[in-house]
């Protein structure tokens, strides 16, 4: 059975311990996730009042510590934050004059083109891929290998054209069967690296693997 890192749980539950641990763990939070969050309130609301949402959401948070409130044996932390966001984008909402008067203001505010959730969820998907290449790209470095990865990274998101691993390489002066090797080897390690920036958000495995489908069903998408 996978074991389960306390990395993120840790400072989710720090958030909401003595103001000086609660001021610490927290900034780390509000900035890995700061993006997912401004995306969810950007499906919803205009430009100027999503950044407005977004610095009310993460100042409450702190405030009255929500986010110390999750509960690892329920799900995932992204479940919960979601929970915390339609919460706070119903009270904003119920709070403006054109709501109350005309309900329908409600869906005029919202983007049609993606629901909240789901510009959520890209965003928290990208928000973890992009930690998941950092922590690559330092062990890449690490090995004195950064530019290698800085090349192989490129070519992560689609299939190289045709000569394009044969030019790469042989700026790099390797051979081009090797470069084609370490792809193969950076995108498997950037799966199980996802994976496990996936788990430490993840209370048990049952949560981690609906997770795992819906993280993957939405970088398909994105």
């Amino acid at each position: 059975m996978a074991q389960f890192p306390s990395t993120q749980w840790s400072l989710i539950r720090l958030s909401g311990e003595t103001p000086q641990a609660r001021h610490a763990a927290f900034g780390q939070l509000a900035l890995r996730y700061r993006p997912a969050i401004l995306a969810f309130f950007r499906g919803r609301l205009r430009a100027d009042e999503a950044d407005d949402a977004t610095q009310s959401f993460l100042a409450l948070s702190y405030e009255h510590a929500w986010w110390s409130r999750a509960d690892a044996d329920a799900g995932s932390f992204r479940s919960f934050l979601l929970m915390l966001l339609h919460r706070h984008l119903g009270h904003r909402l119920s709070a403006r004059k054109d709501v109350v008067h005309d309900p329908s203001a409600i869906d005029q505010a919202r983007d049609p083109s993606a629901s909240p959730e789901q510009q959520f969820d890209t965003r928290f998907a990208l928000v973890l891929t992009a930690r998941a290449l950092e922590a690559l790209r330092l062990r890449y470095c690490e090995r004195g290998r950064g530019a290698l990865f800085e090349q192989l990274t490129q070519l992560l998101g689609t299939p190289p054209e045709h000569g394009e691993l044969k030019a790469i390489a042989e700026s790099m002066q390797l051979p081009a069967n090797t470069l084609t090797i370490e792809l193969k080897r950076l995108r498997s390690r950037l799966h199980e690296q996802l994976r496990q920036e996936l788990m430490e958000l993840c209370a048990d495995g049952a949560a981690f693997e609906r997770e795992w489908t819906s993280l993957q069903h939405v970088l398909r998408g994105a």
